[in-house]
């Protein structure tokens, strides 16, 4: 896995030197641990050795670190939320000028899509409930009541 930055790497070796020594601590082994939370015991060594580049991504690490923390007794989703916000203050930090520049972009062009789909879609039911009126609407002004009445004078 390579999409954690540095203070997410420091803050992943902390939480698992953490969760490794409580384990310790009560004498539970990872095969219970794994058994418990139903994640495999290849992964919890693998957290527990810090050798992230055999995890998964960042947001399955935090449902993993939420139900092992909570396997062992401690505040899991505590523990899932400090690296979660060291996921957000970093991203953000680095990405906001590119973030709004790309909002901002996009914005504009799905509103247009949206209307013209909303336009179209509501041309085609007008059509559908009432095919008449649009035929009517289309034809050239034969149709028309006054012209009717003025071409029945004339003959």
């Amino acid at each position: 896995m390579t999409l954690l930055n540095e203070a997410q790497v420091e803050q992943l070796k902390e939480i698992t030197t953490r969760l490794r020594q409580v384990r310790q601590e009560k004498s539970i082994r990872i095969e219970e641990i794994a058994s418990q939370t139903m994640i495999r015991a290849g992964i919890l060594q693998a957290l527990e050795e810090d050798r992230f580049e055999e995890l998964p991504e960042p947001i399955f690490l935090q449902g993993f670190i939420r139900r092992y923390g909570d396997a062992l007794g401690l505040d899991g989703n505590a523990l899932s939320y400090s690296l979660i916000t060291t996921n957000v203050v970093c991203q953000d930090s680095k990405n906001a000028h590119y973030n709004s520049d790309n909002k901002q972009n996009t914005y504009i062009p799905l509103v247009l899509t949206y209307i013209l789909l909303l336009v179209g879609a509501s041309a085609g039911l007008l059509h559908i409930l009432n095919p008449q009126l649009t035929a009517e609407s289309l034809t050239p002004e034969d149709n028309n009541p006054q012209s009717i009445v003025s071409n029945q004078t004339n003959k």
